[in-house]
């Protein structure tokens, strides 16, 4: 049995072509918890219908919004199938997910399996694809749990793909490894303000023997301006440090050697993009605006990284971007982040305006 999870808040509008997705699966051994997390938009109503149709539907209801975090955690304790897999309630999956995820785990007796996923502008789809073949790791399963803490060398060619690893959803976990020894749980979203899926998998490549990737994007992701990440993102250098915390905590506990360090000294450089878009869009103003850039180059921890990031490996473009931030050109890097604020917004407002129009409700 596969226990599915979905963490849901406010998703009447989209969750209804997730749950479709799951339904409809070729592999049909299915525990599928839907976890409301305090929707007040009739989500919850959505939930019920499906679970009274399918017995396989189970709808854990929540009177408060507790985080993406807990709503997960509270699938985990209630999953009871083999194998989980998380959905997040703005996407879905291919129908043959299930079955070609799970027939690829029992071949090659692996922990986890990972695929790809395809980008959904509305009427427009971009697949991610993130190598071209098959890669298994085994007795090198430690350069998957290393990538997870950020890139290093030719990795750091492209820093807009930090994450691209690190999502729980686009995954089969096995549930023995899970809950072997200390279960792996998710820390506080509130708290760590992103990335704690990549502290999840984090927890677990540390335990797991052996990870397959497929390149089949059997996953369909769809950013929305309602989705848990675009909630979390105030005082986020904050929340990071915390997150970063987390992981240094991770090195010292799992006695991890120096490439690890050396990877998540580039996560912090590379958040400096993350962190000023974050400023840009809450500032106002361009004063306000290169003010709080400013004031993000001058934080030790993003300063020290830095210096050490090794930009030679950069496309020329963020090479010029990290040379300036390295340099605390404030003025530069808060032109740069406009422009690309700018792009940012107008996909997504596209995507939004495209997405509404097929969905007159």
């Amino acid at each position: 049995m596969i226990s599915i999870i979905i963490p849901s808040f406010n998703s009447g509008k989209y969750i209804g072509r997730c749950l479709e997705s799951i339904a409809s699966q070729t592999y049909t051994d299915l525990q599928v918890l839907c976890v409301d997390d305090g929707s007040t938009d009739g989500t919850s109503e959505i939930l019920q219908d499906y679970a009274h149709r399918d017995k396989r539907f189970e709808l854990l209801l929540s009177n408060e919004n507790g985080g993406i975090s807990a709503a997960r955690n509270r699938g985990l304790a209630a999953a009871r199938g083999e194998w989980v897999m998380f959905i997040d309630s703005d996407d879905w999956i291919d129908t043959d997910n299930c079955e070609k995820a799970l027939e690829t785990a029992l071949r090659h007796n692996a922990d986890t399996v990972m695929w790809c996923y395809k980008r959904e502008f509305g009427s427009s789809t971009a697949p991610k694809v993130f190598y071209p073949t098959q890669r298994i790791w085994h007795d090198d399963i430690w350069l998957l749990h290393r990538r997870l803490f950020g890139p290093c060398g030719e990795e750091l060619r492209h820093p807009e793909d930090l994450d691209s690893w690190g999502t729980v959803w686009g995954k089969l976990y096995n549930r023995e490894v899970l809950e072997e020894g200390t279960p792996v749980r998710f820390v506080d979203n509130r708290e760590v303000g992103t990335a704690e899926d990549v502290v999840f998998n984090i927890d677990y490549m540390q335990k797991a023997r052996k990870a397959v990737y497929v390149p089949q994007p059997w996953y369909h992701y769809r950013k929305t301006m309602e989705s848990y990440t675009n909630r979390q993102q105030d005082n986020l250098a904050a929340k990071w440090d915390r997150l970063f915390d987390a992981m240094e905590q991770r090195i010292s506990q799992y006695s991890l050697d120096s490439d690890f360090t050396e990877a998540l000294h580039n996560r912090m450089a590379i958040g400096v993009l993350g962190l000023g878009i974050t400023e840009i869009r809450h500032a106002g103003s361009w004063w306000a605006s290169r003010k709080a850039i400013s004031s993000i180059l001058h934080r030790q921890r993003q300063s020290s990284a830095l210096k050490e990031m090794q930009l030679k490996y950069l496309a020329p473009h963020w090479r010029f971007f990290y040379f300036a931030a390295r340099h605390k050109l404030s003025f530069t890097v808060a032109l740069m982040l406009i422009a690309i604020n700018r792009i940012v917004s107008r996909s997504d407002n596209n995507s939004q305006d495209t997405t509404q129009s097929n969905n007159p409700s």
